[in-house]
């Protein structure tokens, strides 16, 4: 039976209301809980779910704006397959059958004549991260013996900075701070939670990347402090929220952190017993960052001195103090910063103790088999990037999206000819989208699968259009004790298909059905549930409270030192990093700046006067997804950047007016939005701008030079050295000018692709 069968036989033509989970921050198939309102087989409107324990009842724009995003008039509705050349924009549509047909010849004959390694999956965050679509997608991949899958989003944000945190404090994740307990929190350029601020708790079971206004406006009612460090006063912080605010310089953080390290050693405000005990290499951190001063740290950061001895001092003497830092870390200089905290946290004695930094474990992991032993010796010693520090630590489990662009380019080691993109777009995310967009179009064969047509599919062979999370069927989400069941809401619109569904019939095409349950989704959501011990039937008949599992046993328990540092050169806190040392980079935190900065290229400053970043978290979009959504883009219907009234003024510009912003190697455009809570000297942009909104007569926009992609400002050759995370900091001066043309995404990109 069809999906939209057992949808219409499941829910009969009357209203009624399916709990679910809500599509706007997709990390791990977890999300708020969600009513969906349905009459005669329509969904119709939706409110939150006060049973489920993220959000109590409450939703976001995002959340509130489901009924638009399902009804969306830009949908994709059918396959398509290119039939001009790539950026064309010339598809015709075409069945399932024959879609499946032409990806199951091209991966198969790849496969036989090149190898299974010429063959690449990226997997975006859209449909779920790190949850069942993740775990079956790499299944797929490594049942055909490649190594290569890999994505653009989560190996330029959450990745490279969990490496750091990892080599530095151990455990399985990151450590999340224990809201729910701390005295003093602090807010190292995070969004302050405006991305998802419905949110009781953080976006998936282990992560820190996204904060939750809700925890901690909860703990600040008890008498908790919170301090922001961020460019801008963000939502959170405002009406006195923040006991205080430090508006940093973007790119500077690294200083920061390591001058209240200098500060905490100096003064004796260390934590000595657990340092003794449990921390290594104390003696050359401490010669390290001797000149750290705070003095060193204001001319760069632009916080004076007295404001960081003085945090140093607050945030070492509070004995419940936790820091969450940014979502989207991206630095040249990254390693720096990312091991840094860690070590304040550490050294100070908030590891892993209540009100501090804490490991939280989930009651369970859901979970299956990847089939990680089906990728050869041969085929893993050839993954792209493998031979990183950064990918072999890993044990060379995925593809470095950076060395895969290379790959495509230049086609060293060699030119992968078959790729796979679900629910991605990193023509428009990644740096930079003309040299992404180079890549893609040297493929033999590319797929891709999404609900709209984006950039990245305008260089594709064919264009899949996937069901949105209300049209697919079943799907269980774990966060800390809670299980919950994102259910299918209405029968998928037109011909769009449900990637789950896709991927299992592609394996059972591919002569793979023994690794996939033959095709049957419920068998494979039953070894997904077993770590659970909860049959799928059981969860089926939950209502909107979904289950709560008993806890780990140890899920209370604290200073877990000995079980989480056993990973660590001698099961030691690295304050000097052996395996960064055996590698051959610096063991140490070393602050170098950004590639265009003040330290780096002061020559620069009398031609481009501002610094530029972007602020990654947006209450109205997930990254490039969701601006064609009419209530959504009602309210911020244009790219903008944010400036200071005094700067605006001094370039003569008003706000509203539209600017370009020029790099010293390209340019784009945006209207101004004048905010006093913003340094002067710096410029704040929003990234994923480029879809257009065709119910309120907005145009699509260019993701390449002279469009409205801040990623074509940045400088993406001088990277991270290990991690090879590139900048979100440069340098750039503004000038008032004309709104920019609408962009069919055909040869302008085609263009903007071979200029890279």
């Amino acid at each position: 039976m069809s999906a939209a069968l057992e949808s219409r036989s499941r829910y009969p033509s009357r209203e009624h209301v399916v709990p679910t989970l809500c599509h706007g921050c997709s990390y791990g198939g977890y999300n708020c809980g969600i009513l969906a309102h349905v009459r005669d087989g329509v969904m119709t409107r939706v409110e939150g779910n006060p049973e489920h324990p993220l959000n109590r009842g409450r939703l976001c724009a995002k959340g509130l704006a489901a009924t638009q995003w399902v009804y969306n008039p830009q949908r994709l509705t059918q396959p398509l397959m290119r039939r001009g050349a790539r950026g064309s924009g010339r598809f015709e549509a075409i069945s399932w059958d024959e879609a499946l047909q032409m990806i199951t010849k091209k991966i198969s004959e790849t496969r036989e004549v090149f190898g299974p390694e010429y063959i690449l999956l990226c997997k975006g965050q859209a449909a779920g991260w790190f949850g069942l679509h993740h775990l079956l997608m790499l299944r797929f991949l490594h049942a055909l013996g490649s190594p290569n899958f890999t994505s653009w989003g989560p190996y330029v944000c959450y990745g490279p900075q969990l490496f750091y945190h990892r080599l530095t404090v151990g455990g399985p994740t990151y450590t999340r701070p224990d809201y729910d307990n701390a005295d003093l929190i602090l807010e190292w350029f995070t969004g302050g939670g405006q991305g998802g601020a419905a949110r009781g708790g953080v976006e998936t079971l282990d992560t820190n990347l996204r904060s939750v206004p809700k925890k901690i406006l909860d703990r600040l009612e008890k008498g908790a402090k919170l301090i922001v460090i961020n460019p801008q006063l963000i939502p959170l912080a405002a009406n006195g929220r923040a006991h205080r605010w430090l508006p940093i310089r973007p790119g500077t953080d690294a200083a920061l952190a390591l001058a209240m390290i200098h500060v905490i050693l100096q003064r004796g405000m260390y934590d000595r017993d657990f340092v003794s005990e449990w921390c290594a290499g104390f003696d050359e951190l401490a010669a390290h960052v001797r000149s750290c001063t705070p003095e060193w740290a204001e001319a760069l950061t632009g916080i004076p001195a007295s404001e960081i001895a003085s945090l140093a001092v607050e945030y070492a003497t509070t004995p419940r103090a936790a820091i969450r830092v940014s979502e989207a870390p991206q630095k040249a200089g990254l390693q720096a910063f990312a091991t840094a905290v860690p070590m304040l946290v550490a050294l100070t004695g908030h590891l892993d103790r209540p009100g501090g930094n804490v490991w939280f474990r989930p009651a369970a992991r859901l979970g299956f088999d990847v089939l990680p032993e089906r990728v050869s010796k041969e085929a893993r010693e050839r993954v792209l990037g493998g031979e990183s520090f950064y990918v072999r630590s890993h044990g060379k489990a995925f593809a470095h999206f950076p060395d895969v662009v290379q790959a495509l380019i230049e086609a060293r080691p060699y030119r992968p000819r078959v790729m796979l993109i679900y629910g991605s777009n990193p023509v428009s995310t990644g740096r930079p989208p003309g040299r992404v967009a180079e890549a893609l179009s040297r493929l033999e064969f590319l797929v891709q699968f999404d609900v709209t047509l984006n950039p990245t599919a305008w260089f594709a062979d064919l264009v899949l259009p996937a069901a949105t999370r209300y049209e697919c069927a079943d799907q269980p989400c774990l966060w800390d004790n809670h299980l919950a069941l994102s259910r299918q809401v209405v029968p998928p619109h037109g011909n769009c298909r449900d990637e789950l569904d896709v991927t299992l019939d592609l394996a059972c095409r591919l002569g793979m059905g023994s690794d996939f349950w033959d095709g049957d989704r419920d068998a494979m959501l039953h070894d997904f549930l077993k770590p659970s011990g909860v049959a799928l039937d059981t969860l089926r008949e939950t209502g909107k409270e979904g289950l709560f599992l008993p806890p780990r046993p140890d899920a209370s328990r604290r200073e877990r030192y000995a079980a989480f540092f056993k990973g660590l050169p001698g099961g030691r806190v690295q304050l000097w990093n052996k395996q960064l040392a055996e590698a051959g980079f610096d063991p140490m935190p070393t602050y170098r700046g950004e590639p265009e900065d003040l330290l780096n290229t002061p020559e620069l400053q009398r031609t481009y006067p501002l610094l530029f970043t972007d602020e990654h978290s947006d209450p109205l979009s997930h990254h490039s997804w969701m601006r064609d959504v009419p209530w959504l883009r009602e309210l911020r219907p244009d790219p903008c950047v944010k400036v200071h009234p005094d700067t605006a003024a001094t370039c003569g510009l008003s706000p509203g007016d539209w600017v370009e912003v020029t790099s010293p190697r390209s340019r784009m455009k945006a209207r101004v939005e004048v905010f006093e809570g913003v340094r002067r000297d710096t410029v704040l942009g929003q990234h994923g701008w480029w879809q257009g909104c065709s119910h309120l007569g907005l145009a699509e926009q260019l993701p390449f030079e002279g469009g409205v992609n801040p990623n074509v400002l940045y400088d993406a050759d001088h990277r991270d050295p290990i991690t090879a995370n590139t900048t979100k900091n440069t340098l750039v001066h503004l000038k008032k000018c004309q709104k920019p043309g609408s962009a069919h995404p055909g040869k302008s990109m085609e263009t903007s692709a071979r200029k890279g």
